[in-house]
Parts: C-alpha cells; sequence; structure tokens
C-alpha cells in the first residue's frame, strides 16, 4: 500500500512540474524599457495612453525587487489592473545610464537616485498624469498592497487630500 501511494505521489508531482515548465508566468506587460529614460515625456505618453507612470527604483542582486518581479508583478489581478492602468520603468540606483528626470535634468540614474531620497530598494514613485509625484512606496509590497497603491493612484484619490494610509483602511 505504501509503493502505490509513493507511486501516486511522486506521478503528482512530476505532473505539477511539467505544467509548470508548460505554462511559464506571462511576461508583465506595463513594465517597460524606455530607450531614452525621458522621464516627462513617458508621463506624457502614458497619460495620452489614459495610463499614469510608475518608476520603479531597483538595485541588482536586490532580493525584494527579485520577489517583486517574481512574486507579485505576475499576480493575475496585479497584471489585470496595472496593464490597464499604469506604464513602468526600472531605475537603477547605481546605474550610470542617464535620465532626463522630472524636472527636466539629464543626469545619471545614480544621482537621479540620489536626488530622489531613494536609499532602500524597492523604491516606487507613482506620478500623476500632470507629471507630479503623487505616492512613494519603499520595500517590497504584497500584492493586496500594490493593488490599493494602483487603486489610490488611478482613482486620483491623492486630489482630495485623502493621504494613502485613509484610503487603504478605507477599504477602497
Amino acid at each position: 500500500m505504501g509503493t502505490n501511494l509513493l507511486k501516486t505521489s511522486l506521478f503528482a508531482l512530476l505532473f505539477a512540474v511539467l505544467t509548470i515548465a508548460g505554462n511559464p508566468a506571462k511576461a508583465v506587460d506595463f513594465i517597460i524599457e524606455p530607450l531614452d529614460y525621458d522621464v516627462p515625456a513617458e508621463v506624457e505618453a502614458a497619460a495620452e495612453d489614459g495610463k499614469n507612470l510608475v518608476i520603479m527604483f531597483s538595485l541588482n542582486g536586490c532580493p525584494y525587487c527579485a520577489k517583486m518581479h517574481k512574486r507579485v508583478f505576475p499576480h493575475p489581478d496585479v497584471m489585470g489592473q496595472y496593464n490597464k492602468t499604469f506604464v513602468m520603468f526600472e531605475v537603477n540606483i547605481k546605474g550610470d545610464l542617464n535620465v532626463v528626470t522630472h524636472t527636466g535634468e539629464t543626469k545619471p540614474e545614480k544621482d537621479y537616485a540620489q536626488d530622489m531620497r531613494v536609499r532602500a530598494t524597492p523604491v516606487f514613485v507613482f506620478y500623476g498624469k500632470d507629471g507630479n509625484d503623487v505616492l512613494r512606496l519603499t520595500g517590497y509590497q504584497d500584492p493586496k498592497m500594490f493593488m490599493a497603491a494602483g487603486r489610490y493612484v488611478s482613482s486620483e484619490a491623492y486630489k482630495d487630500g485623502t493621504s494613502f494610509l485613509s484610503f487603504v483602511r478605507s477599504g477602497k
């Protein structure tokens, strides 16, 4: 009896592995790789599509950044909401690529991150369609909190003075 149970368990495990391998997580569409790292242009392009821009400040090798990419961004609810309402790109806080900042200055990624007071990663800066940053989140965000941040920004709840904390507590 134990041998049959073992065979059944091994078959179930093998089936699960083959199923997962045959169906890799769908690519997350809301993340882009900008060619020019021009924040004002990206805000404008996103707004033309009815979307908001999110910048993810990250660091190569950051385990929490990797966790966002592996666990949160592919989450079906996150993908559904963010694909409809956001465009996001990443800025490496130690990077040397030039970025046109939200103020129109051109500087290396690492200088931009320093100016934005990014000291830990990941940091998410959500921009309103007018180009002003309206929400900053630091650290790993579980799917539920990341979804709340998306609803807060896309609903423009910040415009009436509602804080993100109040928005989350209200259950919206």
